[in-house]
């Protein structure tokens, strides 16, 4: 996951990287999450966070276009894992493929093991955020 120097890095956060505050804990680069990740954040805690991030306009609420949005189907289809991706993981893996096609180096914090797999096949960068994340590619 070395950085290109010609391109901007962003981060996609998935509703693990909410759910562990990393919004608020990471600085000097740009932050997109889609809004079903920030409708999936219920806890009184996280939520608390939310609404204190959302003050400081730290995180770019942004959902994919129906394009991406249809592309991140198809390709899961194409993985067989279509079954093992909820909504919010299928906007994620969208809104990353959009950012990245926008010039973006992108790097997706998430959790989702499928998800990981997926990101990976496709050269798209991620970091796990408490756990280890996968092992193989």
């Amino acid at each position: 996951m070395q950085g290109s120097p010609h391109k901007k890095k962003v981060l996609v956060l998935d509703t693990a990287a909410f759910l562990a505050a990393v919004q608020l804990l990471m600085y000097g680069i740009e932050l997109y999450a889609p809004i079903t990740v920030i409708e999936e954040v219920k806890d009184f805690e996280s939520l608390h966070r939310l609404h204190l991030t959302e003050a400081i306009e730290r995180v770019r609420i942004e959902n994919p276009t129906n394009t991406f949005a249809s592309k991140a189907v198809e390709i899961a289809k194409s993985y067989g894992v279509l079954e093992k991706l909820s909504k919010t993981d299928l906007d994620v893996l969208a809104l990353a493929l959009q950012l990245s096609s926008q010039g973006y180096e992108v790097i997706v914090l998430t959790d989702d093991y499928v998800l990981q797999l997926v990101l990976a096949k496709l050269g798209l960068g991620f970091r796990p955020v408490k756990t280890l994340g996968i092992k193989r590619r």
